[in-house]
């Protein structure tokens, strides 16, 4: 599962970098991954399971998940030429990525908190999923955006 992830966090920086053309922009995208395990980790305490094997695949597909709203936050916030338009565009992105982030984790949650029969085996997945999504997005609007604008020193 190591040598997967690590290839997937590979690919993904390769695309980031061919995307964005700037290897800071794709650093802050990719930042996001390793905190959004954070809600994983919580999600299975809360529901007293066990990280397993299924789990560990959900953080893999998490990290896809995050990548796809980070690119979304930080393609809108660059373009930004001032404090306004910085605030501007950032807020622009909220109802997008709250809105695909709050329907994933709907559709996830009859597997998270009512599994039963064979489905049982899934739950650490959607637990890894759904909890780890919910999470990233905090901090898809609110620490990509701070860390954008500390490092680029945009001010009020």
């Amino acid at each position: 599962m190591m040598q997967a992830a690590i290839i997937a966090l590979f690919l993904i920086f390769i695309a980031l970098i061919w995307m964005f053309d700037s290897i800071s922009l794709s650093l802050f995208v990719l930042s996001s991954i390793p905190l959004s395990v954070f809600g994983v980790l919580v999600g299975h305490i809360i529901m007293s399971l066990n990280l397993s094997m299924t789990g560990m695949l959900g953080i893999v597909g998490l990290a896809g998940v995050v990548v796809n709203d980070g690119i979304i936050m930080i393609d809108f916030i660059r373009k930004a030429d001032s404090y306004d338009s910085f605030i501007k565009n950032a807020s622009l992105r909220l109802r997008p990525i709250l809105l695909t982030s709050i329907t994933t984790i709907l559709g996830l949650s009859t597997l998270i908190f009512f599994a039963a029969g064979q489905s049982v085996i899934l739950q650490p997945m959607a637990v890894s999923l759904g909890f780890g999504i919910a999470w990233a997005t905090v901090l898809n609007l609110f620490f990509l955006p701070l860390l954008y604008a500390t490092v680029h020193k945009i001010k009020a």
